[in-house]
């Protein structure tokens, strides 16, 4: 036997009135497109990201990666002092000239 009268139905009880707009939930993630890219490096400044990356760990971020590291080492750089990297002509050389010193 058919029901005479509908019951409540989940959409007329939680409806938006169309009045606000529902409030935005947790942090907005800027998306930045990165490519995959292979940087060969000794053991010994594999080690010295390592031990920034167990440093950044203890004070709280736990997902820090040697890729988000490494960005924002580049990143620093690009928005810091202009470095003139013309007639370069070795690596050491390019790192005298990225030195802060």
């Amino acid at each position: 036997m058919p029901r005479s009268k509908p019951s409540i139905t989940r959409d007329s009880v939680f409806r938006s009135t169309g009045d606000a707009q529902a409030p935005k939930q947790g942090i907005q993630k800027q998306e930045i497109r990165t490519r995959q890219t292979a940087v060969w490096l000794a053991d010994e400044e594999t080690e010295w990201i390592d031990t920034r990356l167990q440093e950044i760990k203890k004070a709280g971020w736990r997902g820090v990666t040697r890729s988000a590291f490494i960005r924002s080492l580049i990143r620093a750089t690009m928005n810091g002092r202009p470095v003139d990297v013309s007639g370069v002509t070795g690596e050491a050389e390019l790192e005298q000239r990225l030195s802060l010193k």
